[in-house]
């Protein structure tokens, strides 16, 4: 894990490091401190992103909100985001949404108790059905016709954006796509978005208005047509902007989920504290966990925070590039260089965290570390103007799911498995996952 290595690196060497990755300049930075420097004091030099490949193809040429280059585009798109597709409001109106695919995936559950279920492969399939829905009005793993339905072709999507390309590394070497297939690959998937993304879009455009909340793709043709905006949005753009959106929350919020019940896997004693928490809360109230509870679950979000530090989505931050000279701690940083974030070693930082390797919620308890704020410890979403603008949406995916799956399941490792057989081995993609799928036994809460 290029992580990992980067960790070991920094322990020998300091918490930042120079290394030529290819023909690519590269700074690592593994600090709290250095990570202020880049995205708060310096955060205007470090605001550009390097073209990588697969962004080139499947972003419509790097025309989204994670990809695009700094400047007035990718203020608009980013403005269109926060405010349209990502506000608090927009999010909370998809609650019934969320509600109906967490039943969904209960249900799926309660028909097998006592088994061995694949909790990491229907955690996926949660996050792909919610984003869907929300991003393009219907579900992932709904069959719309032939192989090359909406599905399938998003599946290569998320697979390409998580593989690695030699271009990114030695751009002159362009021709090694050919040989590869790689860029055919790309080309063929491009195409295929692009013709689904049309059909998505033709059908929105024929319904109208219907009385149905606002899907994405709803709110962007609504903007679209707008007046006042500084840089005019094409179809194209349109497309990258909603398969951003699918894009960078499914892996995230499923591998958040993963890691966090494979912790509590791990620490059957913080489970029970956690179901204790939940069903208290249904018990006060009378009713069904839903999203008003999650005000009062302060715990379970201690734990997802935790699970976040040992178990960053995003290791390294998506790579960043210097637009300008730099000094960052008596070191001169050259325009065009690319600059990671190491939130893997900063959130196991020995002189940040006690215990660093332990998992204890409770270091959250009580404590002024907040999403909203700043704290440069902490970095599950990254910081500064390239931050993520979606983290309230993948959080309220997060926590009702694991909410509910606390409150109606008791959960059991497979016979014969011990807590210490569980492994953390990770893989790398477009979200840090677990190597082999989490399995667990739901037995249907007796008290239900």
């Amino acid at each position: 894990m290029p992580h990992h290595t980067f960790t070991k690196l920094a322990q020998k060497l300091g918490p930042i490091i120079y290394l030529q990755l290819g023909q690519v300049p590269t700074v690592i930075v593994s600090s709290p401190r250095l990570a202020r420097l880049i995205l708060k004091t310096h955060d205007h030099v470090f605001s550009n992103r390097p073209q990588l490949v697969s962004a080139q193809y499947l972003s419509f040429n790097c025309s989204d909100v994670t990809f695009s280059p700094y400047g007035p585009y990718w203020r608009q798109a980013r403005k269109i985001c926060v405010t349209e597709l990502l506000s608090s409001k927009r999010v909370n109106s998809f609650q019934l949404i969320r509600d109906e695919e967490v039943s969904r995936l209960l249900t799926t559950l309660s028909a097998h108790p006592g088994t061995e279920v694949n909790v990491s492969e229907l955690f996926l399939s949660l996050a792909n059905d919610i984003l869907c829905r929300v991003a393009f009005g219907r579900r992932f793993t709904e069959r719309v016709g032939s192989s090359n339905h909406l599905a399938a072709v998003l599946r290569e999507t998320q697979e390409l954006f998580a593989g690695m390309s030699v271009g990114d590394f030695f751009p002159e070497w362009e021709w090694v796509h050919s040989v590869s297939g790689y860029k055919r690959r790309l080309m063929k998937n491009l195409n295929e978005l692009r013709r689904v993304c049309d059909e998505v879009i033709k059908e929105h455009l024929q319904r109208g208005e219907t009385g149905i909340k606002e899907d994405f793709v709803d709110v962007l043709l609504r903007v679209q047509k707008q007046d006042n905006l500084e840089v005019p949005i094409t179809d194209d753009n349109l497309k990258a902007l909603v398969l951003d959106m699918f894009v960078a929350g499914t892996d995230t919020s499923a591998a958040t989920l993963e890691w966090t019940m494979t912790e509590l896997a791990k620490h059957p004693e913080i489970m029970k504290q956690a179901q204790e928490e939940v069903r208290a809360v249904a018990r006060r109230t009378g009713k069904v966990i839903d999203e008003t509870h999650l005000q009062h679950l302060h715990f379970i979000k201690s734990i997802i925070k935790e699970a976040m530090r040992l178990h960053p989505t995003v290791p390294l931050l998506v790579p960043r590039e210097s637009m300008d000279e730099c000094i960052i701690d008596g070191y001169k940083i050259p325009p065009k260089t690319r600059l990671l974030i190491n939130t893997y070693a900063i959130g196991r930082d020995p002189n940040s965290w006690d215990n660093p390797l332990q998992f204890n919620p409770n270091r959250f308890q009580d404590s002024n570390i907040d999403l909203k704020d700043q704290d440069f410890r902490f970095l599950p979403f990254g910081g500064g103007r390239r931050g993520c603008p979606g983290y309230t949406f993948g959080l309220a995916t997060v926590e009702i799911a694991l909410a509910r799956l606390l409150f109606h399941f008791d959960w059991e490792l497979p016979y014969g498995i011990h807590t210490d057989d569980v492994d953390v081995d990770e893989i790398f993609g477009l979200a840090s996952r677990k190597r082999a799928p989490l399995i667990l036994v739901p037995r249907v809460n007796e008290g239900l």
